[in-house]
């Protein structure tokens, strides 16, 4: 029997409303916006290391801080290490593993022993492993004579001074060691001699640390070492705190560093004879600080309760907030302005000082500072909140 025009509508499906349809389509454009972003968000907080050559032997990763510290060890402590299985070709690290930039050293055996400096959310292109290389030199004394003028009259040879080969310049990572033998040759090997940024640092007793540059061919030029000046001193710390955990460093001598014995008493060796350099406390808790000081032939250290200054860079004439200035209290701390101008500026000795910020404007090849500075009196073990810097 036909039906009829109204049972056929009532039969027919009827299509869904506009609203569902965008609204279906409004969800899908989220989730895939989401998806993006989640995918982003995991790719600018891991770094993927691919190799090149990989073997049927395991591959020993350490990583470290990839900033140039001036009052930190050198070569710098490592931050973390992991060890792939035989055959890996790639890894993933996180952010959990790897700060946002870092130095890597990568060794495997039968490999040379190499580095890169990685960043999260960067790619890094394949690590080839290579076959070990070798550089040999020779480390040597010059002793001067007076003829009419000191002239080098000879080149004594080192015996038994140690030989870093180092990655990354005089601040770098330790690639391979080795000693000179009674004529003052080495022979440092184990490492990748492909790499640029190579160079060596020799240790020995009562010499300056001697720092050379090498190329990947031919040998290491010569190292002569000049005479040192041993820095005698005393750590005076508060009763209960064990002086033997932290280090004496020299800054801006990096390698010249030494860890003091329980009584606080430390012997300072490789500071050049006639250099005074500032000395350093590494590894002092937050709540402890020194006064800057120099080296000399005996040195007294005493630790007492540190100040901490919390505040804002503005911008004088405004009173807008200043991001990115340079806050220092000396040249014991600095620390950079966030965007809302804040800073903060921790581990400072008491007494009377200054907090500078500078703000450095490029302008083509011209660079214009603007500065302000603010008075300051300390107190032992008391936070200084609120203070606030004007520029100009």
């Amino acid at each position: 029997m036909p039906t009829s025009p109204l049972e056929r509508r009532r039969r027919t499906p009827k299509p869904p409303p506009t609203w569902r349809i965008l609204g279906g389509l409004g969800l899908l454009a989220a989730l895939a916006f989401a998806s993006r972003e989640v995918w982003r968000y995991v790719q600018a907080h891991r770094v993927v290391l691919q190799f090149e050559g990989a073997g049927a032997e395991p591959i020993e990763l350490t990583w470290f801080a990839a900033q140039l510290a001036f009052a930190a060890p050198s070569p710098p402590p490592p931050l973390g290490q992991r060890t792939l299985a035989a055959g890996t070709t790639a890894v993933t690290l996180g952010a959990d593993l790897v700060p946002d930039a870092a130095v890597v050293r990568y060794a495997a055996p039968g490999a040379g022993t190499g580095f890169l400096h990685v960043r999260l959310g960067e790619p890094v292109p394949p690590i080839a492993l290579r076959p070990a290389g070798t550089v040999r030199g020779r480390v040597v004394e010059p002793v001067e004579s007076w003829s009419f003028g000191w002239r080098c009259a000879e080149l004594r040879p080192v015996a038994g001074a140690l030989v870093l080969v180092m990655g990354g310049g005089e601040h770098g990572i330790e690639l391979a060691r080795t000693r000179t033998d009674a004529d003052g040759a080495f022979e440092a090997t184990g490492f990748d001699r492909g790499l640029d940024g190579l160079g060596l640092r020799v240790v020995a007793p009562g010499f300056a640390l001697g720092h050379r540059p090498f190329g990947r061919d031919g040998d290491a030029p010569t190292v002569a070492l000049a005479a040192a000046e041993p820095v005698a001193g005393q750590i005076v710390a508060p009763a209960g705190f064990d002086p033997s955990m932290l280090r004496v460093l020299a800054r801006g001598l990096p390698g010249v560093e030494c860890a003091p014995a329980k009584d606080g008493t430390f012997v300072l060796d490789h500071v050049p004879t006639g250099m005074r350099p500032r000395l350093v406390l590494h590894g002092l808790p937050r709540e402890l600080a020194h006064a800057p000081l120099r080296a000399l032939p005996a040195v007294r250290i005493e630790l007492v309760a540190a100040a901490e200054v919390r505040g804002r860079v503005l911008d004088a004439a405004t009173e807008a907030p200043i991001a990115g200035a340079l806050v220092s209290c000396g040249d014991v701390r600095a620390a950079r302005s966030d965007a809302e101008g804040r800073f903060e500026l921790l581990q400072l000795p008491p007494g009377a000082n200054r907090i500078d910020a500078q703000l450095d404007l490029r302008h083509g090849r011209q660079v214009l500072s603007r500065r302000g500075s603010q008075p300051v009196q300390l107190r032992a073990g008391e936070p200084l909140d609120d203070l606030v810097v004007r520029i100009d």
